[in-house]
């Protein structure tokens, strides 16, 4: 795996533009990340919640940021709205390949109030904007979305029904997609599996993650390498930007640093930390959409 897959190569997305958006302050006690907390005892069962703290994660943002800058990418930088918590997290928002993007419909609805504001900015970029209507009855959300450049792979998730992934289909028709199941308490299929780079599929090394690479291998009719990661959803959400794979650090994820050096050494790598957004079980993807 040291050297990148030549034939997914070739259809893998190149990236010039992303999305970012803003951090209210409402995040701090409506998110639903902090919802979860409170009323999930699963999540309490695995630590105590700590408020985000809003000016350490602004900071955070920003460096997460200026990263896709330093990559190479224009990014546009939407401001935040203090009546949807949760708009930073704008991956959830929509699926763009190319110039065609679908704007999605979350489950939540306060975070459908989100989908105006992105629908618009895909316009004026002059995106071809297709958009899943309210009585369509579909939910589907960005982070159960991964394309890999020959196909979808989409979470049959709580966030993410199959009505929504028909929609999905009829968006980009001529990309397969594949329902992969996801499981409570994951929110989303890239905190189990996600695309590291052309060809590689990062998996969580867990029961979840196994049975997403068994269908994998069972629905696609393209060859992938499995990259198993160690420490966890927040550890297996990467993103890979032009032949650079963003990944945890080597704090959020010690032993998942190392798989990423060994098995990624073909690559450069830039190590990034989500830092206070964690706290709402973000991950990296989640703030950025990039085509």
């Amino acid at each position: 795996m040291g050297q990148p897959n030549s034939t997914m190569a070739d259809s893998f997305p190149k990236f010039t533009r992303a999305l970012v958006r803003q951090i209210p302050d409402s995040i701090r006690d409506q998110s639903e990340g902090v919802k979860v907390y409170q009323e999930d005892a699963f999540y309490q069962t695995l630590q105590k919640h700590e408020p985000i703290d809003v000016a350490k994660a602004r900071k955070d943002h920003a460096r997460y940021t200026q990263t896709l800058r330093d990559l190479g990418l224009d990014v546009t930088v939407l401001p935040a709205d203090e009546s949807t918590p949760d708009c930073p997290f704008v991956e959830d928002t929509c699926v763009v390949v190319g110039n065609r993007a679908l704007v999605t419909r979350p489950e939540g609805e306060p975070r459908r109030r989100e989908l105006d504001c992105v629908e618009k900015c895909l316009r004026d970029l002059g995106l071809e904007v297709h958009r899943i209507r309210d009585d369509d009855k579909a939910t589907l959300e960005g982070g159960d979305v991964v394309f890999t450049g020959k196909e979808f792979f989409v979470g049959a998730s709580e966030q993410s029904n199959k009505a929504g992934r028909k929609a999905l289909a009829a968006t980009f028709p001529e990309y397969p997609v594949h329902a992969i199941p996801v499981a409570w308490p994951e929110f989303h299929l890239k905190g189990v599996a996600c695309c590291a780079a052309p060809g590689v599929i990062a998996l969580g090394n867990n029961k979840w993650g196994k049975k997403a690479w068994q269908t994998i291998q069972r629905k696609s009719k393209f060859t992938y390498e499995p990259l198993w990661v160690p420490d966890g959803a927040g550890a297996v959400d990467c993103i890979h930007v032009n032949g650079t794979v963003i990944h945890c650090t080597e704090k959020e994820g010690p032993n998942s640093m190392k798989v990423f050096e060994e098995r990624l050494a073909g690559f450069k790598r830039v190590s990034v930390s989500i830092g206070e957004l964690g706290k709402v079980d973000a991950a990296l993807s989640c703030c950025s959409v990039l085509f």
